[in-house]
């Protein structure tokens, strides 16, 4: 019994989900079922890999796993995207509901644009004799732009007024490109138009403000209004007049649609939600409601600042904290650690989930890694719910919430957006019920500075690979001696564990400079290395101490193991000359020493490499008195 819906949302709309999460919960109630928000912030933007990188978080919806997937289809900016989860679901045989786009064979519930902007477009005309009107569309194919603008045309063409090509501009539903689409609508006029009808909120907002700066008076001089009736209209003076989306009713519709009598996908539900005008300031009319509303969004200014500016800085205390870690492992308790004590804005429950091979594999191109989707066991890295760190490590792609069973009569709702760099996806982060940083509409910059955080950790490994890592071999270096082999020795001696010293030396290597040339005694070099590394495991340290001399930091190592590990790096040797075709020997002395943390407890590191040293320098003086 699955007893969850998948919703597919885009989160540059948080307004219309708040209120579909309202019936969605309505529902949730009433037939016992979780919501998962798969939330991206794609966008129409020329970043296609960056966008691609916020839609792959649909890719962790698997159809099969939920009773039901709702698409705020109009709303993702990708059809593409859209009927690709349409296509899962249906070869699935799982419901899947349609919020906006008609698509054969599945249900949809379409928002009734025509009746909200019917109803405006006449106020304008006939309440305040609007006859020069301007129309700012979203992008000229999106459904909902068309339907907002013909219905315009229709309105304006039974008063006898004609909406012109040259009165009609877009502003790619976005603050910046509307107000270079106002520029262009209004160069070449001679006067100001009576109205402008923006088909969004957004857009509405960018041609108040920028009239504004042109001196232009709102609603004295020029009418504007908008749609969506976005909580940031409300309180703007003036106060938007809009058309308001029952997305309320639509939600409780789609779950009514999943939970109920089974339908003919010959012909699916087309049900229509109408929309409602909302008259107010923008277009010169008094509302008593929004003047309150303003006043208590001042009252409260000063609270919500100060949370702010706490989620703010809870954010830069992250960053710094991980900052100048040395490995995955110490990345993950340092965050682990912060959450435990910052997650007061993140909701009753939040997680940080990500692919370890990102994080482990630095030195690999993020392609190789990475892809549009996270499959399998992936790494849970916070977890932190009632206040308390879930002692979990790793969570299946499908189950997506770390360490959770739903329970009998009990409902979540759970956000679920991409990390990622560009178009490759390392993880997911999850938030539940009603976080702060959602309700307050500061998400995108929250996920975007984790994001940061976490790419420049990745940059902060991989050069402190390069600095610790020899770039003949591979092997660490001198720094990493002192970074890897160091902190392995000191923690084996506090838990009074024995660990092994190898010191490796290349035989006869100026015999091979001279004969055959640095070019051959570079390969001799890179063979023994190689070798070295082909019997490391996890985590083992092999360091190129010297021009021809290695060291093999080998923990919880005694003797008979320290001679097994000394047998297997000379055959590997042989092993590896033979299949280079090398025409010279190539062997190496192997000397080693196992530490004593009982009887030498004041015994440093070093001291042990000199005895590894001095043990390899006998076998080698042995084997040359043999041979001479």
């Amino acid at each position: 019994m699955k007893k969850k819906i998948a919703v597919c949302a885009n989160g540059w709309s948080l307004e219309a989900l708040a209120d579909a999460v309202k019936g969605f919960r309505a529902c949730a109630e009433k037939f016992d079922f979780d919501v998962y928000v798969f939330l991206s912030f794609a966008s129409y933007s020329v970043h296609h890999t960056l966008m691609q990188g916020e839609l792959n978080i649909y890719k962790q919806c698997d159809p099969a796993d939920f009773d039901g997937v709702v698409i705020f289809s109009t709303m993702l900016n990708s059809d593409r995207t859209v009927m690709e989860i349409v296509a899962e679901a249906q070869k699935k045989s799982v419901p899947v509901v349609s919020l906006g786009m008609e698509i054969d064979g599945v249900p949809s519930i379409t928002i009734g644009n025509a009746a909200g902007t019917r109803a405006v477009v006449e106020h304008l005309i006939k309440d305040h004799g609007a006859k020069d009107i301007l129309f700012i569309g979203g992008t000229e194919d999106h459904v909902d732009s068309r339907e907002r603008l013909e219905v315009t045309r229709e309105v304006m063409a039974a008063h006898g007024l004609k909406l012109k090509d040259k009165d009609i501009g877009y502003g790619k539903w976005s603050n910046r490109r509307t107000i270079d689409a106002l520029d262009e609508l209004l160069k070449n006029r001679k006067k100001m138009p009576d109205a402008i009808v923006c088909a969004n909120d957004i857009m509405a907002l960018a041609v108040c403000t920028e009239l504004e700066k042109r001196g232009v008076d709102v609603p004295g001089q020029v009418k504007v209004t908008g749609f969506d009736n976005v909580d940031s209209g409300k309180i703007f003076y003036p106060a938007l007049t809009t058309v308001k989306q029952d997305y309320e009713n639509v939600a409780i519709k789609a779950c009514e649609i999943i939970y109920g009598k089974p339908y003919s996908k010959k012909n699916p539900p087309r049900i229509s939600v109408p929309t409602i005008p909302v008259i107010a300031e923008s277009c010169g009319c008094e509302n008593i409601e929004y003047g309150r509303m303003r006043r208590l969004y001042c009252r409260h200014s000063f609270q919500r600042s100060q949370d702010d500016n706490l989620v703010e800085q809870n954010e830069r205390v992250m960053r710094e904290s991980i900052a100048d870690v040395s490995s995955y492992n110490d990345m993950k308790e340092r965050i682990q650690d912060h959450y435990l004590r910052n997650h007061q804005y993140e909701g009753a429950a939040f997680y940080i989930v990500l692919n370890r091979d990102y994080f482990m594999n630095v030195m690999e191109r993020d392609e190789e890694i990475c892809s549009d989707g996270l499959t399998g066991e992936l790494d849970v890295v916070a977890a932190i719910r009632n206040d308390k760190l879930l002692d979990v490590k790793t969570v299946n792609s499908h189950d997506l919430i770390p360490a959770y069973k739903k329970k009998k009569n009990e409902q979540h709702v759970f956000y679920l957006m991409p990390l990622h760099h560009f178009q490759n996806n390392y993880g997911y982060v999850v938030f539940t019920d009603d976080p702060y940083v959602l309700k307050e509409t500061m998400i995108y910059q929250y996920l975007e500075k984790i994001m940061q955080s976490l790419r420049l950790l990745r940059v902060n490994l991989r050069l402190k690979q390069l600095y610790d890592k020899d770039a003949m071999t591979g092997l660490y270096n001198r720094f990493g001696y002192e970074n890897k082999a160091l902190p392995l020795y000191e923690e084996s001696m506090k838990k009074g564990s024995r660990i092994t010293v190898l010191f490796v030396d290349i035989n006869s290597m100026k015999q091979i400079n001279d004969n055959y040339g640095h070019e051959q005694g570079d390969v001799a070099i890179r063979t023994v290395a190689s070798s070295i590394a082909d019997n490391l495991q996890k985590d083992w340290v092999a360091v190129r101490y010297g021009g021809d001399e290695f060291l093999v930091i080998v923990p919880r190592c005694g003797k008979q193991k320290a001679a097994t590990v000394k047998k297997h790096i000379e055959e590997r040797i042989e092993e590896r000359r033979k299949e280079s075709g090398l025409s010279y020997p190539l062997t190496a002395s192997i000397g080693f020493v196992t530490s004593d943390p009982e009887n030498r407890p004041d015994a440093q590191l070093w001291d042990y490499v000199r005895e590894a040293d001095a043990l390899m320098y006998d076998i080698k003086k042995k084997m040359h008195e043999a041979e001479g």
